[in-house]
C-alpha cells in the first residue's frame, strides 16, 4: 500500500495544509489590522492637528472681538505714564540747565515742587508700566500653544486672570463673584482660560442683547467631598430648547454671519470631556442661563 493510500497520511497531509492556510490567513490578517492601525493612527493624529487649529482658530477669533477693548485697557495708562515721564524730562532738563549755567536756577519753592512731586511720579509710571505688563501677560497667555499638559491649576486663580483680560467687556456689567480659597483642578492652563473665555463671553453677549434691565454675571464656586463645581450665572436673553439642544454641535450660532466661528461651545464641551469633567446648562428665554462645570476629584499626578 503506498503513503497516498494510507488513511493516516492523508489526514496528515490534509491537516498540514489547512495548518499553513491558517497560518497564512493569520499572518495576511495581522499584516492587514497593523496596516490598518497605522492608518488610524495617521487619522487621529491628523484629527489633533486640526482640533489644535481649530482651537487656536477660535482663540484667534476671541483675541479680535476683544481687541478694541484691549487698546483701551492699554492706552488708559499709557497716556499717563508718557505725561509723566514728559514731566520728569522737563524737570531734569531744568536741573540740568541750572547747574550748568545755562539758565536760572530754581528756586527754594520750585525745587520743593519738583521735590514733593517725584515720588508720586514714579509710583504713577510704575503702577501704568505694570497694568501694562499684566495686560500682555495675559493676551500672550491666553494666546499660547505651547503646551498640551495637564498640571495642577488654582481655579479660583484661573477665574481671576479670565476676568482681567475680559475687564473692559464687563465695565458695564454687575459682576458678583463668590468663591475664596485654593480650589485646585488637574487642567491644561491655557485651555482652561479658553473654556472661562467663552463661557464668559457668551454670558456677557447674552446680557447685550437685553436692554431693559441691568447686565447681571454671576460666578461661584463651591467644593464638596473633593469635587469642585463652577457655576456662571446670567440674566440674558436665555436660550430656547431648540438652541440649548444645538448650543454644543460645531459650526452652530445664534449670531449673525461672520460675528462668530460657532465652534466656541463645541471646544468647550470637548476640553470638558477631556478632563473628565462634566457640564451642565439651564436656561430660560428671555430670563437667564446658568452653566454649571463640575470638576472631578483633584488627584496630583492624576490626568
Amino acid at each position: 500500500m503506498t503513503e497516498s493510500a494510507d488513511p493516516y497520511y492523508t489526514a496528515f497531509m490534509r491537516e498540514r495544509k489547512a495548518r499553513r492556510e491558517i497560518e497564512q490567513l493569520l499572518e495576511d490578517s495581522t499584516r492587514e489590522l497593523y496596516e490598518k492601525n497605522q492608518l488610524l493612527e495617521q487619522q487621529i493624529h491628523q484629527i489633533r492637528l486640526q482640533q489644535q487649529s481649530l482651537l487656536q482658530q477660535e482663540k484667534l477669533a476671541t483675541l479680535g472681538s476683544l481687541a478694541a477693548g484691549v487698546a483701551h485697557e492699554i492706552n488708559n495708562p499709557l497716556a499717563f505714564v508718557i505725561s509723566n515721564i514728559d514731566t520728569l524730562f522737563r524737570y531734569s532738563r531744568q536741573l540740568i540747565g541750572a547747574s550748568m549755567g545755562q539758565c536760572s536756577p530754581l528756586s527754594e519753592a520750585q525745587l520743593q515742587v519738583v521735590q514733593d512731586d517725584l515720588p508720586e511720579l514714579e509710583a504713577d509710571v510704575n503702577h501704568g508700566l505694570v497694568r501694562i505688563k499684566d495686560i500682555v501677560k495675559h493676551l500672550l497667555f491666553f494666546a499660547r500653544t505651547d503646551t498640551d499638559t495637564a498640571t495642577e491649576v488654582n481655579l479660583q486663580e484661573a477665574i481671576e486672570l479670565t476676568l482681567k483680560l475680559l475687564g473692559s467687556k464687563l465695565k458695564a456689567t454687575i459682576l458678583r463673584h463668590d468663591g475664596n480659597g485654593e480650589h485646585r483642578v488637574w487642567f491644561n492652563p491655557s485651555e482652561l482660560n479658553q473654556v472661562l473665555v467663552n463661557i464668559l463671553m457668551n454670558a456677557i453677549q447674552a446680557c447685550e442683547e437685553v436692554g431693559d434691565r441691568p447686565s447681571e454675571i454671576h460666578i461661584s464656586l463651591k467644593a464638596s467631598n473633593g469635587e469642585i463645581r463652577l457655576n456662571i450665572d446670567d440674566n440674558g436673553c436665555g436660550m430656547s430648547e431648540e438652541t440649548q439642544a444645538r448650543m454644543c454641535d460645531p459650526f452652530f450660532s445664534t449670531k449673525p454671519v461672520g460675528t462668530s466661528t460657532g465652534i466656541g461651545m463645541a471646544m468647550v464641551l470637548q476640553i470638558l470631556k477631556k478632563h473628565n469633567c462634566e457640564l451642565s446648562v439651564q436656561s430660560v428665554l428671555n430670563q437667564g442661563t446658568s452653566i454649571a462645570i463640575l470638576f472631578p476629584r483633584f488627584t496630583s499626578g492624576s490626568a
